[in-house]
């Protein structure tokens, strides 16, 4: 179950870092961008269409790789019934399959944001897989700093790391693995906290995104 939720996000971080910055870059480049704004769309109406698009696209790619995963490990289940966590649930397997597709669709606003204020589309693409990274490790970072027997002589530290908590999205929240495959408790009310999270946070960055942009050179 591990490798198969892995497998999602490391297909879905294939296509954000690299369709859909190319997307996005193929606009710019090549010009198509100012026939959609030389009609009545606006920045946030094409940056917003673009986000959605690819987010449905990451969308479909959850599903059909979820359901692959889903059959072979019905299949691996069946035949070592003994080794099965006695708490496993496929409902918690499907919740951590959202939670999955949340944080991709966390990175593309992520990847978005980047692309509208970076110069070139090599440097946004190693802003957001820089951001990536960081996010994907806050909240180990936040417990090594915040929970360490000497944190008293790290008040600097737990500043910045505070600070950056606020700026860089947790994606960690998000990696629900392992409650999954050892049948962890997972509550509905958690997954809604962090529907609410995810969605919040990348509409924040969306907002952002044609802010920046309006102010970005397209020539």
């Amino acid at each position: 179950m591990e490798f198969g939720l892995s497998s999602v996000a490391f297909t879905g971080l294939l296509l954000v870092f690299f369709l859909g910055m190319k997307i996005l870059a193929d606009d710019l480049e090549r010009s198509r961008i100012f026939m959609l704004l030389s009609r009545p769309v606006s920045i946030w109406q094409y940056l917003t269409g673009k986000f959605l698009g690819l987010a449905i696209i990451l969308l479909l790619t959850t599903i059909i790789l979820g359901l692959s995963a889903a059959l072979s490990m019905r299949y691996v289940l069946w035949l070592y019934a003994a080794f099965v966590p006695p708490n496993f649930s496929w409902l918690t397997y499907l919740m951590a399959l959202t939670c999955q597709w949340l944080s991709l669709v966390v990175v593309l606003a992520v990847s978005v944001l980047c692309f509208s204020f970076a110069s070139q589309s090599f440097v946004a693409l190693l802003l957001a897989v820089s951001s990536y990274l960081v996010g994907q490790n806050m909240e180990l970072l936040r417990r090594v700093v915040m929970e360490n027997a000497h944190a008293g002589a790290l008040t600097g530290q737990e500043n910045l790391v505070i600070g950056l908590s606020w700026i860089f999205p947790n994606l960690s929240l998000f990696d629900k693995k392992y409650t999954a495959a050892y049948g962890m408790a997972f509550s509905g009310q958690e997954l809604l906290l962090l529907c609410l999270y995810g969605i919040s946070y990348s509409a924040l960055l969306i907002y952002l995104a044609a802010l920046l942009f309006k102010r970005k050179e397209l020539a």
